[in-house]
């Protein structure tokens, strides 16, 4: 595989503390909580990119690991890391009082599914539909649910219907 490094761990979502910022760098500063995602950079020009989802990025976006910068040479690591180098436009903000850890499934399976739940326009009431359990389906769960729509999950696996949906009033099979 040209650009990839093999074996290679997965290590896309990021958290941790600012030690340094660019000179044009306005929304962090040192010591900020922060995180990053699946997707470090983009060519920032093309339609996609202008529009916001740079995941469509027709020159290939660079990828928080097991890809390459954007000049196609340089590795990324990911969370493996012991620093990376993103462009503030690719990084969020953690709050302050959260544990580190905890924010981690946000940057991947919650982005996964916050976007369409946004993008349909999820209310309270609407129905909402999940297939399987598993690590993006519980995600779903709990976000269409806490937007208050009557969630149903299809799954074909019983024994997961107690431990994994119970923290979901509004959850049926």
């Amino acid at each position: 595989m040209v650009g990839r490094a093999v074996p290679h761990g997965a290590g896309a979502r990021i958290v941790g503390r600012v030690t340094s910022v660019g000179s044009a760098a306005s929304k962090y500063k040192v010591g900020d909580l922060a995180g990053v995602g699946c997707l470090v950079d983009s060519c920032r020009k093309c339609p996609p990119c202008s529009d916001g989802f740079e995941q469509h990025c027709e020159g290939g976006m660079a990828l928080t690991y097991n890809g390459t910068e954007m000049d196609r040479q340089t590795p990324t690591y990911g969370g493996y890391s012991t620093q990376i180098v993103v462009d503030e436009g690719y990084v969020v903000r953690i709050p302050a009082g959260l544990d580190p850890p905890r924010p981690r499934p946000l940057l991947c399976a919650g982005i996964t599914t916050y976007s369409p739940l946004r993008q349909a326009n999820v209310k309270p009431g609407d129905r909402v539909g999940v297939v399987g359990l598993g690590g993006l389906g519980h995600m779903a769960v709990k976000l269409a649910a806490s937007m208050g729509a009557k969630v149903t999950v299809f799954s074909t696996s019983r024994r997961r219907r107690p431990t994994r949906a119970g923290s979901a009033p509004s959850t049926s099979w």
